[in-house]
This record gives structure tokens, C-alpha cells and sequence, in this order.
């Protein structure tokens, strides 16, 4: 048996109760009276009297007896009736009471795991803003690795996953935050508008690669074509490639957003590349558990509103 049920709980015998009868129990209770308490429940008194009488059957306890002048209630039924309150009450906040969120108080810690490029992409706006609406809460960036990141997200030892491509289970909502195409980046040295095939196979090749290879997308269109270019450098980082490029004359293909970004800042040349790459959807990942959690719907929020404004 699973240690997070009480072992003392007799399903069978509670399953002689509804929360109608529960409700009904309190207002009897407080009314004393089975015509007022059919009233203040908009209900006739013979439905109000037929639950009087389930309750003193399961109970074995009168809960209302008849005096001279009127009804009054049992002691069983006063002292059982205090503690029905509080379990109503109890009910009413847990189920029924939304909870709230309050960014501008709220200390939270939020775990997100992002590759560097969407981070830098993104991290801007949203660090603004979080600066702005909620200066308490921490924002602690993981490493996105794919082997291991949805595991952790089914876990609850991350939040939010943010990246393109991730095997999902059904379990997990996705939200797209937009699309992304590459472009060829270069050091500015030359005065071009636009880049043939020939020059972009004759420069050395920049890889940004999750895998521990040097083949990306661009090699298996180039084999269609039965070409090839030469890779002579293979990260997994993204925001080290435009240093390497600004000192090199190697070329890589990056995201837009990422290389709109650096490229004023280092002098760095984007054109449209000469093969037909396809772009990506980046999105963003979290566990159904929590999709109506108010701190986690505040924080996608603020990210859909970073994205908005990049």
C-alpha cells in the first residue's frame, strides 16, 4: 500500500457518504431545524428529512431530537458537526479556492532548461521584465541535454524546457513560441551581397552540434547535391561561434535572432545561405501537472511576452 494513503481509511463504509449528505449534516447542524436548513439549502423538506434520516442511520445518532418547544441538536451531533465544518471548509479550499500568485512578492526559484542560444535569445526580455514585475524570483538556467531533460521535466526537477525537436509523451503540453531560420555568418570583410555555392564550400565550416560528430543539416542537403564542405570546428555552444568567427574566416550557420544580435557588435556579415535549409519552431515544454499551477502560468506568460518582443 502506498505510503501517501492512511492505512485506517475504510473506503467501503465511506463510500455510504456524498459530500451532499456531509453539507446537509452542517446545515442541520446550524439550523436546527429541518424546515430552515430545506430552505437555506433551496431544497423541499422531504429531500431535507430522507437525508436526516441516511445521516442517522449511518451515524446511529438522532442528530435532531424534538423538545417541547422545537428540535435542538445532539451532543454527538454538535460535537461531529464542528469537525464536518472544518473538513467542508478544508474541501472548499483545496478544491474549489483557485490559488493566487503574486509575481510582485513571490520568492520562487524556477528551473528552465534552454539551449545557449534561446537563452541569450530570450534571456534579455525576460530578464527585464522579471527585473521589473517580480525582483524575488530566480530564474536558474540548466543545460539542455535531450538524453536526460525530459526525464528530469517528468521528475519535477525542471520546469520548463525551451528547444526544438524533443521526443514527447502525451503527458506533456507544448506551446510554440516561434519560428527560426539559419543564415550564413561570416566576418565582414568583403563587400557581398549574397554568397554562391562555390564560396561557401571553398571557406572551413563552423558545427553547431548536440552530437559528438561534424555532420549537421547542411552536410546530408550537400550529399543530395554530391558535394561537401569541410568542417574543422564541431561546439555545442552556440554563443562561442561568433567570437570564433570574428577572428577567423571560417562561416557558420546560426539562427537569425542569435546572429541579428552579434553581428553589429562584431562586425560580423549575414546573408541568406546558397542551399535550401530548413528553419525550426523553437517551443516550450512543461509536465501537465502543471499547467494550471499560477506561479508556472505567470511564468509562461512572461516568456511568451519576451518573444513577442524580440
Amino acid at each position: 500500500m502506498s505510503d501517501s494513503f492512511p492505512v485506517n481509511i475504510d473506503y467501503n463504509r465511506l463510500r455510504q457518504l456524498d459530500l451532499n449528505l456531509l453539507i446537509a449534516l452542517d446545515v442541520l447542524v446550524a439550523e436546527s431545524s429541518v424546515t430552515k436548513a430545506a430552505e437555506r439549502m433551496n431544497m423541499s423538506q422531504s429531500a431535507m428529512s430522507y437525508s436526516l434520516k441516511r445521516l442517522r442511520t449511518i451515524l446511529q445518532d438522532e442528530i435532531l431530537v424534538r423538545t417541547s418547544r422545537d428540535m435542538e441538536v445532539t451532543p454527538y451531533g454538535r460535537a461531529v458537526g464542528d469537525r464536518v465544518r472544518q473538513i467542508l471548509a478544508e474541501i472548499q479550499s483545496t478544491l474549489l479556492t483557485k490559488e493566487t500568485f503574486n509575481a510582485l512578492t513571490s520568492n520562487e526559484t524556477f528551473k528552465i532548461a534552454v539551449s545557449d542560444y534561446t537563452e541569450a535569445t530570450i534571456g534579455v526580455n525576460l530578464l527585464q521584465q522579471i527585473a521589473t514585475e517580480a525582483p524575488n524570483i530566480k530564474i536558474r538556467i540548466d543545460n539542455l541535454d535531450k538524453k536526460t531533460v525530459m526525464e528530469m521535466l517528468d521528475r519535477n526537477q525542471l520546469d520548463l524546457v525551451i528547444n526544438a525537436h524533443l521526443s514527447f509523451k502525451n503527458w506533456h503540453v507544448v506551446e510554440n513560441l516561434y519560428q527560426e531560420e539559419f543564415v550564413c555568418v561570416f566576418r565582414d570583410d568583403k563587400d557581398l551581397e549574397e554568397i554562391s555555392l562555390a564560396d561557401y564550400l571553398k571557406r572551413s565550416h563552423i558545427l553547431v552540434s548536440l552530437q559528438d560528430d561534424f555532420q549537421g543539416i547542411s552536410d546530408r542537403i550537400l550529399e543530395q547535391q554530391q558535394q561537401s564542405r569541410q568542417v574543422v570546428w564541431s561546439t555545442s555552444h552556440f554563443m562561442a561561434v561568433p567570437f570564433l568567427l570574428a577572428n577567423s574566416d571560417c562561416i557558420a550557420l546560426l539562427p537569425n535572432r542569435m546572429a541579428q544580435q552579434c553581428a553589429k557588435a562584431m562586425k560580423l556579415k549575414i546573408l541568406p545561405p546558397p542551399i535550401p535549409v530548413e528553419g525550426f519552431t523553437v517551443s516550450m515544454v512543461w509536465h501537465q501537472r502543471n499547467t494550471n499551477n499560477p506561479s508556472h502560468q505567470w511564468l509562461r506568460q512572461q516568456i511568451i511576452k519576451a518573444t513577442e518582443q524580440i
